[in-house]
């Protein structure tokens, strides 16, 4: 059995979510091997990071970017979020 019939079979029997993580690691690894840079910096600009925090920050930008859907979140949207309670009452 190839190298490649291997892995689509162990794929197929991992769950969705696991896959979903398999599919990342993938992309994370193909981005990484190519050449192009998520962004440029101009010369005005100096960073004290290392390229690697920055390609792996972006990678997580992009990531969670694909997962939310950005537009669909307005004002309203955190409206009840917090519990507005003072927390628990203290007879002293």
């Amino acid at each position: 059995m190839t190298i490649e019939q291997t892995v689509l079979q162990t794929f197929r029997e991992l769950p969705p979510d696991k896959q979903q993580e398999v599919l990342d690691f993938m992309q994370f690894l193909k981005y990484k091997l190519s050449e192009q840079k998520p962004f440029s910096i101009s010369e005005n600009q100096e960073h004290s990071r290392e390229g690697k925090e920055i390609t792996d920050f972006w990678l997580a930008l992009q990531e969670f970017r694909q997962r939310v859907d950005l537009e669909s979140i307005d004002d309203n949207t955190f409206e009840n979020l917090r519990d507005k309670s003072p927390g628990r009452e203290v007879n002293l």
